[in-house]
C-alpha cells in the first residue's frame, strides 16, 4: 500500500469514527459515550479556531501583497488598518493596561465605537442599496408570462397590501386575513416542503460522508 493510500485510509478511519461516536451519543444515553462527544467538539472549536486565525493572516496577506503591487492600495490600507484597530484592544485585557481598561477588551470603547459608528452604519447602507436590487429582481420576477407567473403575482401584491395596518372598514379587515392565512397557510406549507428536503439532503449527504462514498477530509 502506498503512502498516499495508507494516508487516506487513516483520515477516512479517523473521520467516520469520529461522526459515529458522535452519532451514537445522541441516540444512546451513556456517560462515555458524552464525554468523548464533548472531547470532539472541543477538538474542532479548536481547529475551528485556528482555521479562522489562518484565514484572517491570508486576508491580510492579500491585501498587503495588494498594496506593494500597487492595486486597490486605498482600500486594502482601510481594511488592513481598520482590523488592526479592532483586533489589538479586542485582544488585550483590562487587567494588562489599568490606565486604559475602558477602552480595552471586546467590551471596551474602542470595539464598541468601532461597531457602533463604523460598521452598523456600513450594514445599514449596504442593506439600503440591497433593497432596490430585491425590487428590480421583484419587478423582474412578477412579469406575467404564465399562469404560475399570474398567481405568484396576485399573492404577492395580496400580502404586501394585506400587511399594511390600515382600517378601512371590513373589505380592508377581509384583505388582511387573507394575507395572514396565505402566510400561515400556503406560505408555510411551502417552507416545510423546503425544510423537508434540506433535511433530507442533509442526512444523506452525513450518511455518505459515514460510510466513507464521500470523503473530501482525504483530497
Amino acid at each position: 500500500m502506498s503512502r498516499e493510500r495508507f494516508s487516506r485510509l487513516v483520515l477516512s478511519v479517523v473521520a467516520i469514527s469520529a461522526g459515529v461516536l458522535v452519532l451514537l451519543s445522541l441516540v444512546f444515553k451513556s456517560d462515555m459515550l458524552t464525554l468523548l462527544r464533548g472531547i470532539l467538539v472541543e477538538w474542532t472549536l479548536i481547529v475551528v479556531a485556528f482555521a479562522l486565525l489562518i484565514g484572517v493572516l491570508n486576508v491580510l496577506r492579500v491585501h498587503i501583497r495588494r498594496i506593494k503591487e500597487g492595486r486597490g492600495t486605498a482600500y486594502s490600507l482601510i481594511l488592513i488598518v481598520g482590523f488592526l484597530i479592532v483586533f489589538i484592544p479586542g485582544m488585550l485585557s483590562p487587567t494588562q493596561v489599568p490606565g486604559w481598561s475602558a477602552l480595552v477588551g471586546p467590551d471596551g470603547a474602542i470595539v464598541d465605537f468601532m461597531y457602533r459608528y463604523v460598521q452598523r452604519p456600513l450594514q445599514a447602507t449596504l442593506f439600503s442599496l440591497m433593497a432596490f436590487f430585491v425590487a428590480t429582481a421583484a419587478w423582474r420576477a412578477f412579469r406575467i408570462r404564465s399562469a404560475a407567473s399570474l398567481i405568484m403575482f396576485i399573492a404577492a401584491i395580496v400580502i404586501l397590501v394585506g400587511s399594511i395596518k390600515l382600517e378601512l372598514g371590513e373589505g380592508w379587515s377581509l384583505l388582511s386575513d387573507t394575507a395572514a392565512w396565505m402566510q400561515k397557510v400556503p406560505a408555510m406549507a411551502g417552507a416545510r416542503g423546503i425544510l423537508l428536503g434540506i433535511s433530507l439532503g442533509t442526512f444523506m449527504a452525513g450518511l455518505r460522508l459515514l460510510l466513507g462514498i464521500d470523503r473530501p477530509y482525504s483530497d
